[in-house]
């Protein structure tokens, strides 16, 4: 072989590290520990509760907008857009999705750059000086230095994937945690919504009824002094008015909790809220057919269990990183620069310096730690497993339970307006008994309170009805994937 031919000197010097860098990112492919893989939820296959209402067809996102009501609408797309457990979870998406960043970073070498200038003076009885045999001319000089520094750590146990691993599904868990709140917000301002509409509306009954009862005393109370009813007559209708004036102030409460909750879960302030609220409005009516979709489907939808599923799939990736830490690291390390005591010949190449040099790194002693780390790793992954099963067991539960309280309460209260029917047909033959001369106005009045009961009655099964509705949709996932 010529000269020609022959590598030169610094190829020769680099061929071994060239060799052990591939080695190393071949063996960088193999990740040690558990790989993940999603567990079967074992959903069955329909809901145990068969009523024609409920339909198998996938539930709709926006499920409140089912209700009809546009001040509703637009009281959850406020809350939705500026409700402050909303930002607060948006944050936490952003800290995870930056930690992501800083965990990735550690697959990419690190460099650094360092400049500095310095006045030295060597001690003549140092170890630098008072061992050689010729004394320099001086011991003080400025010393001019700028260079550059880097470290690679080549994945050979694959323990920055499984650290990246984690942190991804991390991330994952938190966008299920923002989700979740975004579900739970919706919900509560439907929820306070309605509760302001059953509120006000049994108000409105209530204050009828007693006007009717104030009626009835004045009567019963001239027919007292008539001589043609007795005290106890009397001191009955005064209890039954009594009664009734108690239940005002429990309504009224009722509905301001209800717009201070509204007020609270939206950011507008509860005086411009109240005066729209204001306006006249009915309990929302829930729709005749709800989508209520697959048991599997649900497990897929629900926000409360992806978020355990990624948490699972987080600690799995937990141990692979505790089992790598037992392995071997390796890192390309190495430093270039400059280095002269004389400003002007910085830049030249006799003031050039480098060296690069591969670092492994064996664990041989560490009292037990790394496997008390994997034995760690590995208890909080089981602990995480029955966190998903129970999440999945707890998605069923509510659902179901939902489910069987919205169909109950629907039948309850068709129930109740066949009752409440009935009884506004009395009322009217009451009123035309009494044009007649058949009936004295205490009959009359007795009939109006008795349709009134009954209204209020359907009027407080209205309102659980569209709070089971809402309880459904909030059971079966749905609110969270309103876009940005």
């Amino acid at each position: 072989m010529s000269s020609h031919d022959s590598p030169p000197a610094t190829s020769r010097r680099w061929a071994p590290l060239v060799v052990s860098s591939v080695a190393a990112a071949m063996l960088g492919g193999c990740a040690v520990g558990p790989n993940y893989t999603a567990p079967d939820p074992h959903a069955p296959v329909a809901y145990p509760v068969a009523d024609a209402a409920f339909s198998n067809a996938a539930p709709p996102d926006r499920w409140w907008t089912a209700l009809g009501d546009p001040l509703l609408d637009e009281l959850v797309a406020r809350a939705l857009a500026g409700n402050p457990d909303l930002a607060m979870a948006e944050a936490r998406v952003h800290e995870a999705r930056a930690l992501a960043r800083v965990v990735g970073a550690e697959f990419y070498p690190a460099a650094n750059l360092d400049a500095r200038v310095s006045r030295d003076k060597l001690s003549l009885n140092g170890e630098n000086l008072a061992l050689i045999p010729v004394v320099p001319s001086t011991t003080e000089f400025t010393d001019y230095r700028i260079g550059f520094d880097a470290a690679w750590e080549i994945d050979l146990a694959g323990r920055t994937r499984r650290e990246v691993e984690a942190a991804v599904a991390r991330l994952d868990s938190s966008s299920e945690s923002r989700n979740d709140a975004r579900l739970v917000v919706a919900a509560d301002v439907a929820d306070a919504y309605v509760e302001y509409r059953a509120a006000t509306r049994r108000l409105q009954l209530a204050r009828r009824t007693l006007a009717s009862l104030d009626e009835a005393l004045q009567l019963v109370t001239l027919e007292v002094h008539a001589g043609v009813a007795s005290d106890g007559d009397q001191r009955r209708a005064e209890a039954e008015r009594l009664s009734t004036a108690g239940v005002v102030p429990a309504l009224e409460a009722a509905a301001q909790s209800a717009a201070i909750r509204l007020a609270a879960l939206t950011g507008e302030p509860l005086d411009s809220l109240t005066q729209r609220l204001v306006a006249p409005g009915e309990i929302p009516a829930v729709p005749v057919t709800t989508a209520i979709g697959l048991p599997s489907e649900l497990l897929r939808r629900r926000p409360d269990v992806r978020r355990a599923e990624r948490e699972l799939a987080a600690a799995t990736a937990d141990v692979g990183g505790a089992v790598a830490a037992q392995f071997p690291r390796l890192s390309l390390v190495g430093d270039f620069g400059w280095d002269s005591v004389y400003p002007g010949t910085l830049a030249s190449a006799a003031s050039r310096y480098w060296n690069i040099a591969p670092q492994l790194t064996l664990p041989l002693f560490a009292g037990g730690r790394l496997r008390g780390q994997v034995e760690a790793a590995e208890a909080a992954r089981d602990a995480a497993l029955a966190s998903y099963r129970a999440a999945v067991l707890r998605a069923l539960a509510d659902t179901e339970s939902s489910l069987v309280r919205f169909a109950s309460e629907r039948n309850r209260q068709a129930s109740l307006a066949a009752a409440a029917a009935s009884l506004e047909v009395s009322l009217a033959l009451e009123r035309r008994r009494f044009e007649a001369g058949d009936a004295s106005m205490l009959d009359v009045l007795a009939a109006e309170r008795a349709a009134n009961q009954a209204a209020d009655q359907r009027t407080a099964s209205a309102g659980l009805l569209a709070q089971d509705y809402i309880a459904l949709g909030k059971a079966l996932g749905g609110g969270w994937q309103v876009p940005d």
